[in-house]
């Protein structure tokens, strides 16, 4: 037990967030935008709240989330991770992202289950709720 709270309390004293989730899969151009620092994304690499995801022409991008949501990015795509709560035993629920511009594939996790009014996908034109399992966006660049 000693030895957990050692390997926790690092994280807990420099008060860095948990991460929102992993990436899976990372092809072609693919980058996480981090406030100012953009880095490649790789498969591992985590990805947290208020994170950009972007894809060249030949990118590709498929996220894991915490609550087992998955994001999937075609190419030239562009989406803001802006809300991520998974928190079920202190009922903090909640997902939103932001399409920019590009293809989503979503497929809905534990927060869509639990609380589906929680699960917020916004384009530049709409906003969708999601109700189902699994939901198909497509965004035109404006």
């Amino acid at each position: 037990m000693a030895l957990l709270a050692l390997l926790v309390l690092p994280a807990v004293a420099s008060g860095q967030p948990a991460a929102a989730g992993r990436v899976k899969v990372a092809s072609g151009a693919a980058s996480i935008v981090r406030g100012s620092q953009v880095v490649p994304a790789a498969v591992g690499a985590e990805v947290f709240e208020s994170d950009v995801l972007r894809t060249g022409p030949d990118g590709r991008l498929s996220v894991m989330l915490a609550d087992e949501s998955r994001l999937a990015l075609g190419p030239s795509s562009e989406l803001a991770l802006t809300r991520f709560a998974y928190a079920p035993q202190d009922q903090q629920l909640g997902l939103g992202v932001r399409l920019a511009r590009g293809v989503l594939s979503y497929v809905s996790g534990l927060i869509a289950r639990l609380a589906p009014d929680a699960v917020r996908l916004q384009t530049p034109t709409s906003i969708i709720g999601v109700r189902g399992t699994h939901v198909l966006v497509k965004a035109d660049a404006p």
